[in-house]
């Protein structure tokens, strides 16, 4: 997979067995979202269309050489709250590459993926706050567009 190939990526977070953090983004400019990635979760779950900034940047941010990676990361130290980061990437057709980390949250050295991994999706986070924060507005207000 290249980032060319991708049209769309998923991001969850699970914690505690409740969704931190459920994001979707497109090359379309569309993205859904509920959480912030903390607990206690946010469950307002919103969805609409963007300029698609916040897609294009992430990928232009993404390093090609983690898809020969993709795999299932199950540590055998799960201390503290256990966690679950789930990073799916999707191209044309049947072309997925899937990322899953359980961990705990003070699981001691995690490697050099899980950072990575962390760091973008902070940044889809940061990118998406505004966004989120309007939409969920509109949502409590009852308006619809």
């Amino acid at each position: 997979m290249t980032k060319s190939d991708i049209q769309k990526f998923r991001i969850d977070i699970v914690s505690a067995k409740e969704s931190a953090l459920s994001m979707l983004l497109s090359r379309d400019g569309t993205i859904g979202r509920q959480g912030s990635g903390k607990l206690p979760a946010d469950t307002a779950a919103v969805s609409g269309k963007s300029d698609g900034k916040a897609f294009n940047t992430l990928i232009d941010q993404l390093d090609e050489r983690v898809f020969p990676h993709a795999d299932v990361y199950d540590h055998p130290d799960k201390s503290g709250l256990p966690i679950t980061y789930s990073i799916a990437f999707l191209g044309q057709g049947e072309d997925v590459a899937v990322f899953e980390f359980r961990f705990g949250s003070e699981t001691p050295d995690v490697g050099e993926l899980l950072p990575y991994f962390d760091v973008f999706i902070g940044q889809a986070i940061a990118l998406t706050n505004e966004w989120y924060a309007i939409e969920k507005a509109k949502l409590q207000n009852g308006s619809v567009h």
